[in-house]
């Protein structure tokens, strides 16, 4: 039953390197936890996101943004896995897979025009696909 309402909990999804990024996320989680920052050398390999916005999605709170130096999508338009931390200053943010460096947020009326233009597609009869994506 759960499953049907969010398929990602279906054990066929679990791949070879969950366990090691799970793994990886508690690590930074105890060296959080104990008080211990961030090694800048691993912000400084870390992508950075600019110009993201904060999704609620069945799988928790991700970004969608723009990503530069993704070590496996490269520079694309992409959104990241779950986030569980975040620093309160703003500089950084861990999703299960890795620390990402946050830029600047998209901007508020920015987010607006891109809210109006799927509205105003599917209000069209669109599929509510976004084909700028």
């Amino acid at each position: 039953m759960l499953t049907r309402l969010f398929p990602f909990l279906d054990p066929t999804h679990v791949t070879p390197d969950l366990g090691r990024r799970l793994r990886a996320l508690a690590d930074d989680c105890d060296r959080l936890e104990h008080g211990r920052p961030v090694p800048p050398v691993l912000l400084q390999k870390a992508p950075l996101i600019t110009d993201w916005v904060p999704a609620l999605t069945p799988q928790g709170v991700q970004l969608i943004g723009r990503v530069t130096g993704h070590p496996l999508l490269g520079d694309c338009a992409a959104a990241t896995t779950p986030l569980w931390v975040a620093d309160p200053d703003g500089a950084w943010a861990r999703s299960l897979s890795r620390f990402y460096r946050l830029g600047p947020p998209l901007d508020r009326d920015d987010i607006r025009s891109v809210l109006t233009r799927m509205t105003a597609s599917r209000g069209a009869g669109s599929d509510g696909s976004d084909d700028e994506a």
